[in-house]
């Protein structure tokens, strides 16, 4: 595969479930003038370049990339195989109820249509409705579903091992296959966090990153274990910024980011804003910059076309941002000192001197240095997914270090390889806890679906009872702007 192709996948990858969303939950008026900017802000964002022979990907490689994204994507319970971490509950009710109902999906029970970041589902939801063409029977249609899922779920994440090797210039299968291993088992040192304080009991057991309690930064195998849908387009989202750099394509870019996911879209465009900031300041000729990259054409389709149509989707929510809300009242100070120098300083203070002049290493420095003081929500969801790029990039760093500077720097390569394994203990724990709980049940497809669909007025959550409706409902559809006037009618 040739690196040209792999951007162009990238690119399709990302911006089929916005098309669909268009095309499907707005009026034929808006559809149409929607679908139009995004096909405008696809073209012109569509990569062009011609690369090198040497940075093409061969078949073998291409093997390897998919075969480890079967087995990780098995293990994280997609495609209703294996055991599901808690969060399956909803996952599987929001899938349930696209492939069942129809789009806009309205719940009549509750009143209400379904508002949440649901990008990841759109596909293999779309697909899974065409074969409603030949069989009605809905549990038929779900498992097929869940196979579609599966397949779509291990085509991103081997986008994502081939932007990886992207970023670590490995192209041998040996560097390859430590490349992808590393990145799968990276994590901060949650295990000597969680022996440091006494954990309340959980009703998911085997699970480390709830040690320092309102603030949690996940290892990458938890990203896919427990919130694919958010994890897997914005890893590959990040790697994306950081591969291409093309600051023409970072408008287009932040509204995909925003639909598969609201919170790691503003962590990704941190690095989107750093990276052309430095580019601006660097620039001789600052009005050519401003006018080719900045101001290009589909950056301002996606910045004030596609960005703020979203945005009215998104504002309609029952839940949202709760507010600015003190960290302090929810975190001890010596245990927020603690999180942060065992999630990244001790790898910040090992990776500072030969990458300390990166944009991107900078960002992620000061960005994971920040984000836990910002508190929208009683679960703190904003520290735990807006931390998702920055987290990505962190584990690039310190592959690359090990890539590139073992020679030059022994000792620090062996204190970061002690590190990095002590930090493995977090991801293993993750694979542990599904091993457990099959081997104790003598049965593969533990799967979490015990709200099975989210229409009614009141959603118990599973094991904790409280309503959870409102997470994925509109607060008042009837007087929102989006569903008023952009979407498709809705029931009265």
């Amino acid at each position: 595969m040739k690196l040209s192709t792999l951007y162009k996948l990238t690119y399709i990858y990302l911006a089929l479930p916005l098309f669909l969303f268009i095309i499907s939950w707005l009026n034929f008026g808006f559809a149409m003038l929607y679908a139009l900017l995004l096909c405008g802000a696809f073209y012109f964002a569509y990569p062009q370049e011609v690369y090198k022979a040497s940075e093409n990907f061969n078949r073998k490689s291409l093997a390897l990339m998919t075969g480890v994204a079967i087995v990780w994507c098995f293990f994280a319970g997609i495609g209703y195989f294996y055991y599901q971490s808690f969060d399956y509950h909803f996952r599987n009710a929001v899938f349930r109820d696209l492939i069942n109902y129809d789009w806009p999906v309205f719940y009549p029970l509750a009143n209400t249509p379904l508002v949440y970041y649901m990008a990841f589902w759109l596909v293999p939801a779309g697909v899974t409705k065409f074969f409603s063409l030949f069989t009605s029977d809905r549990y038929t249609l779900f498992m097929l579903g869940n196979y579609i899922l599966y397949i779509y779920a291990v085509i991103g994440v081997t986008l994502v091992f081939a932007h990886l090797t992207q970023a670590l210039k490995a192209r041998s299968k040996r560097q390859i296959l430590a490349g992808i291993v590393l990145f799968i088992l990276f994590s901060g040192l949650d295990i000597i966090g969680y022996k440091f304080f006494v954990i309340i009991g959980q009703p998911f057991e085997y699970h480390l990153e709830s040690w320092a309690t309102f603030v949690q930064y996940s290892s990458v195998t938890t990203g896919v274990f427990w919130v694919f849908n958010q994890f897997i387009p914005l890893a590959l989202i990040t790697l994306l910024v950081y591969n291409e750099r093309k600051i023409g394509n970072f408008g287009l870019i932040a509204t995909l980011s925003l639909f598969f996911s609201p919170y790691p879209a503003a962590g990704i465009c941190t690095f989107m804003v750093a990276y052309a900031g430095v580019c601006f300041a660097k620039s001789a000729d600052k009005k050519k910059f401003l006018q080719e990259d900045i101001f290009s054409v589909q950056n301002i389709i996606g910045a004030f076309g596609l960005l703020p149509l979203l945005v009215l989707y998104f504002i309609t929510n029952s839940e949202g941002m709760e507010g600015w809300q003190n960290i302090f009242n929810f975190i001890a100070p010596r245990r927020l000192i603690l999180f942060m120098v065992l999630e990244f300083l001790l790898y910040v203070v090992i990776l500072f001197p030969q990458y300390c002049r990166n944009v991107f290493f900078l960002t992620m420095f000061i960005s994971l240095l920040l984000i836990p003081f910002i508190k929208l929500d009683q679960q703190n969801n904003f520290c735990m997914r807006a931390s998702i790029p920055a987290v990505v990039i962190l584990a690039v760093f310190c592959i690359r270090f090990l890539f590139e500077q073992r020679r030059a720097h022994p000792f620090k390569t062996i204190v970061l390889g002690i590190l990095l394994a002590i930090g493995a203990v977090t991801p293993l724990t993750e694979f542990y806890r599904g091993i457990h709980y099959v081997s104790k049940a003598h049965k593969m497809a533990l799967v979490k679906d015990e709200i099975y669909t989210l229409n009614g007025r009141f959603i118990p959550m599973p094991e904790f009872g409280y309503d959870v409706n409102h997470q994925y409902t509109a607060r008042d559809y009837k007087t929102d702007i989006f569903w008023q006037y952009l979407s498709k009618k809705l029931p009265r």
